[in-house]
């Protein structure tokens, strides 16, 4: 029982998280819901949902397809996520190929471990600035040091929130001004808004 549907919320995006970062059992994995007022599937678990169920389970990790098309989902194409969290080190990034060449700043809020993809690393930002990328700021909300953006090798402060990255000299600076990509990785970023994170939390 919990005192409140906000702690209720908060258990449910518990279990998201973990889901969320191990994936399903492979045994029952992938899970079908159904909802038969928004004539939608919920991939999950087989189930009649009312309005207020929707709710909650719009807060687990979940892909949103039309009924129609539901003869045309490959449980293989599916399996493919549960066995990327099993084993990440079968897979390949293709950020840096097919997103990152088109964006002028990036705002990563990803969780990360060390046995998965980096999703952006020195190499790849590299070739990115050779081949004409537009891409001028990193905004790493996780600031996950050497993490999935490789080159944010250090936390910034409040007073301090930039630095500056070359990748043409592999050096770091201060100052704004000259080449390179400006990252922010302030990793007390929540504390700025003290009184919402102290309700959320």
């Amino acid at each position: 029982m919990y005192p409140s549907l906000a702690a209720a919320k908060a258990a449910v995006i518990a279990v998201g998280e973990e889901i969320a970062t191990f994936g399903l059992p492979s045994g029952i994995s992938p899970i079908v819901f159904i909802s038969r007022e928004m004539e939608m599937v919920f991939l999950l678990l087989t189930f009649s949902l009312s309005q207020g169920a929707q709710e909650i389970f719009k807060l687990l990790p979940h892909t949103f397809i039309e009924a129609e098309k539901l003869p045309e989902i490959s449980l293989r194409n599916l399996k493919l996520q549960v066995d990327y969290y099993a084993h990440p080190e079968h897979y390949n990034p293709v950020f840096h190929e097919r997103i990152a060449p088109y964006a002028s700043v990036i705002v990563n809020c990803m969780y990360w471990e060390r046995r998965f993809p980096r999703l952006l690393s020195i190499d790849h930002l590299k070739q990115l600035m050779k081949n004409g990328c537009p891409l001028v700021g990193i905004s790493d909300i996780t600031c996950d040091v050497g993490g999935s953006i490789e080159f944010v090798d250090k936390s910034t402060s409040i007073e301090r929130p930039f630095f500056r990255y070359n990748p043409s000299t592999n050096l770091y600076h201060d100052d704004m001004e000259g080449d390179g990509v400006i990252c922010l990785a302030v990793d007390i970023l929540p504390t700025e808004f003290s009184k919402e994170v102290s309700n959320f939390f």
